[in-house]
């Protein structure tokens, strides 16, 4: 058991001096002093136990150091430290937790762990280091791990691992380093250390050798390798192999091929090894050579693009499908690797070490620098300034200066990808008015500034995935009034400002795997009139209000513009759940609770999402009690008056009925008996025999009268 050292010694220990005082200053003023507190009996945390666990709760204390804390002394625990402001971890950081069984430092904006910090945590076997700013894995980070068994270091900033980081972890079964920046693993990272569950997606990896990686592993379960630019050449044929080789179903995911060109989209598992290693007789650098378009493949000999996008369709999957740019048809960009069938002009001296020769129908000149460790655009000697596409991929470049490009007045594409580029000078590219294709994936860019795309007036297809943007300025794309193709994706952006896509008109987007809790609507969504494919999955949305108006923006697409799944992150209820087909009212409660009187009225009706795409079925509206019951009571007593009216008026003309029909009785039977007199005597008088018989009829159609 490791005594607790006080922070001086032990940054002393490891060559690094502090005071007490400057350590105390870190610490949150409620906890600054020499003594130390134990947080569950002083209550700084919350201590609670949990199917016979305790739980140290100090999520979101705003503790930026440990020094003055600890656990309790006699019981196991895990340790909840997310939510803080640990951006740093010293020497001994963990001295006074030695009881800890696992350790939770998630969202705490960590950058550093100082070698030496997990000391004294001999029994931990979780560690949760994800969602932080950790760059990279020194050689002693995880010392005093012994028996750590399970290690989460998702959502970083992870770009270098030293070989020999895991070397003393030889329990650690599951390795999650997912969405990083991690190029390449380096040899024998995993030597003696028993790997069942690796996951790897959304890094940079293109490669993955057996000896002193893969072969390391044989205890393999489960493995993931999604969302990396696989370069399916011969070195990967290693990979597809062991792949062939693990237990069936350990792989998670696909390996889908990114270079070379004629492989791209393609799953690894269904691709030949001649397809990834062809013969050197057939075999020719057909990195810049794109399949043809829908419309070229029924001609035959026709002219394709140079360059596609990064993805086309794949035989089972929609997430990837048709990334192609739908432009008139130019020149196919041809193998460059050998100079015998189109070699350069006479009077074309081309630099060193690149190679050289003429392409498309035009018979522009090429110029392929791929891979050969140069620094700098400016070393080309002599400049290549007639040539039409240069290749300047996988090189050690790290700025592009604002005369660098100077005089390339011709240049159709230029691809930059694959260097280790930081800064391009504003006004860069301002000559480069004919440039159509643009590459500058898988470098480190951070910030995105108009200026800096000054002079593109003609670029139709820009690619920036795998950087490390962070910020887009408004009309950061205002200068490329063509542009129609935009790859974003694998970038660090958690936000667009209005106007991000003002003045162009683009047809493709690609925004996945970034930190997008949701999107704005107005001045940002609402500009993408053009758009008939974006790929938005990979990305945490939050299934909150704040997502309903972007939800109701992607129905009204149609079914094919939206490329994969739209999963939610949180909240938990709605984990993995596509947000577009769970209802409006559940994600957003109180919008539909605070619905306005007004909506009584017939033009105001609110349409719910019935977890359908078609949104077709129409709920009636919610009113408050306090309007209904008022409106319900005024319809109540109307209703009632109406109905007493019409009764009345029923009855009244009833009466006048009857009373006519009294009076017309009563006139009926006057006028008879007047008739019948008359008769009587008349008939009396003068026919005393004739008179008896009708007076005898009349006095029995009066009583048959009266009666009636």
């Amino acid at each position: 058991m490791i005594a607790a050292m006080s922070r001086t010694e032990s940054r002393e220990t490891c060559g690094l001096v502090i005071s007490t005082t400057e350590s105390d200053e870190r610490l949150h003023p409620q906890y600054r002093g020499n003594v130390t507190r134990d947080v569950c009996k002083e209550q700084i945390c919350s201590c609670n136990e949990i199917e016979g666990d305790v739980h140290i709760d100090c999520e979101k204390r705003s503790l930026t150091t440990l020094q003055h804390l600890t656990g309790p002394s006699s019981q196991f625990y895990h340790l909840l430290l997310h939510g803080n402001s640990l951006s740093r971890l010293f020497p001994n950081e963990f001295a006074n937790f030695y009881n800890a069984v696992s350790l939770h430092l998630e969202n705490n904006g960590l950058h550093d762990i100082v070698p030496g910090a997990f000391l004294g945590l001999q029994l931990v076997k979780r560690l949760h280091i994800n969602n932080n700013k950790i760059r990279s894995f020194r050689k002693s980070t995880f010392l005093g791990l012994d028996d750590l068994e399970y290690l989460q270091a998702d959502f970083n900033l992870l770009r270098e691992l030293d070989p020999a980081v895991f070397r003393d972890l030889n329990k650690l079964e599951v390795l999650i380093l997912n969405d990083n920046l991690i190029s390449s693993l380096p040899i024998n990272l995993f030597q003696h250390v028993p790997i069942t569950h690796l996951d790897l997606r959304g890094n940079r990896i293109k490669t993955v050798p057996y000896e002193g990686i893969l072969e390391q592993i044989p205890g393999i379960a489960e493995v993931l390798l999604e969302d990396n630019p696989w370069d399916c050449n011969c070195d990967l044929v290693s990979l597809k192999e062991w792949l062939e080789n693990i237990p069936r179903n350990a792989l998670i995911g696909r390996v889908v091929c990114e270079a070379p060109t004629r492989l791209q989209g393609s799953d690894l598992n269904e691709t030949s090894e001649a397809e990834l290693c062809p013969s050197q007789s057939e075999g020719a650098d057909t990195s810049l050579v794109a399949p043809p378009t829908q419309d070229q493949t029924s001609k035959p000999g026709a002219p394709h693009n140079p360059r596609p996008t990064p993805y086309k369709p794949s035989k089972d999957s929609k997430a990837r499908e048709n990334w192609q740019l739908k432009t008139k048809p130019t020149p196919v960009v041809t193998s460059m690797s050998s100079d015998r069938e189109q070699p350069p002009p006479q009077n074309v001296t081309c630099p060193q070490p690149c190679s050289c020769k003429l392409v498309g129908s035009r018979q522009g000149l090429g110029v392929n620098c791929e891979s050969k460790k140069i620094e700098s655009l400016g070393s080309l000697k002599p400049k290549p300034l007639p040539a039409h596409e240069l290749n300047m991929r996988e090189n050690n470049i790290h700025a592009v200066k604002k005369n660098q490009l100077l005089g390339y007045t011709s240049l159709n594409l230029l691809d930059l990808g694959g260097n280790n580029i930081k800064v391009i000078d504003n006004g860069t590219f301002q000559n480069l008015s004919e440039l159509r294709w643009l590459y500058l994936d898988k470098n480190y860019l951070d910030t995105l500034l108009a200026e800096m795309f000054v002079g593109l007036v003609n670029l139709e297809y820009l690619s920036l995935e795998y950087n490390d943007i962070q910020l887009v300025v408004a009309g950061a794309f205002s200068h490329m009034p063509n542009l129609r193709v935009l790859f974003l994706n694998n970038n660090l952006l958690k936000s667009l400002p209005v106007d991000s896509f003002y003045g162009i008109s683009l047809s493709k987007i690609s925004l996945h795997n970034n930190y997008f809790t949701h999107l704005p609507v107005s001045g940002v969504l609402d500009q993408l009139n053009s758009i008939i494919q974006i790929d938005l999955h990979g990305n945490p949305w939050d299934c909150s209000c704040n997502i309903v108006p972007f939800k109701q923006w992607t129905e009204k697409l149609g079914a094919d513009v939206i490329v994969s799944d739209l999963k939610c992150e949180s909240p938990e209820e709605f984990w993995k759940r596509d947000f577009r087909y769970v209802r409006n009212d559940l994600m957003c409660p109180k919008m539909y609770d605070k619905i306005a009187p007004t909506s009584l009225s017939k033009n105001s009706t609110y349409t719910l999402d019935s977890g359908t795409r078609s949104n077709s079925y129409v709920e009636p509206n919610r009113v408050s009690i306090s309007v209904l019951v008022p409106g319900l009571l005024l319809v109540f007593v109307t209703s009632a008056f109406t109905v007493v009216g019409m009764l009345v008026f029923i009855l009244r003309n009833r009466k006048r009925s009857k009373r006519r029909e009294g009076n017309s009785s009563a006139s009926e039977i006057n006028s008879l008996q007047t008739v019948c007199d008359s008769s009587y005597w008349h008939s009396g008088a003068y026919h005393q025999d004739g008179g008896a018989h009708r007076g005898f009829d009349c006095t029995t159609h009066l009583s048959s009268t009266n009666d009636a």
